[in-house]
């Protein structure tokens, strides 16, 4: 196994080198800054991305809806962007956040999102390969 780096080197990319789906989109991990809870996933095309840099608030593209929108502008819970990162296959975006107002990412009114368990996951043999 190689040597693992944390400090590893940020490479830059500009919005064209994203590799959007066939709908132009790309899938965005939302990602609590202070703990790296991951609070939800939603979409984004270039120009959601361009908001979201210049508001600093996340914005995403509604695929059912068919129109943008602001995590917060109806429930108060707006995420400040801290940074956003895209995977090495630049297909996967990563914003990191702070949650503000109640701080609920969740339309049921949860904190996250994922608290969903799959049925026969043993969850005592997690970790062992």
């Amino acid at each position: 196994m190689g040597d693992f780096k944390s400090d590893q080197e940020l490479h830059p990319l500009e919005l064209g080198e994203l590799k959007y789906d066939r709908d132009g989109l790309v899938p965005a991990v939302i990602q609590d800054h202070r703990n790296n809870s991951v609070l939800m996933v939603g979409y984004m095309d270039k120009e959601a991305i361009r908001r979201t840099l210049d508001s600093g608030r996340v914005c995403f593209w509604s695929r059912s809806r068919r129109e943008y929108w602001v995590k917060g502008e109806s429930s108060g819970n707006f995420f400040e962007v801290k940074s956003i990162h895209a995977d090495c296959d630049a297909d996967t975006l990563l914003v990191k956040v702070i949650p503000l107002g109640p701080g609920l990412a969740c339309h049921t009114g949860r904190y996250s999102c994922f608290f969903n368990t799959l049925t026969g996951f043993d969850q005592g043999e997690q970790g062992n390969d």
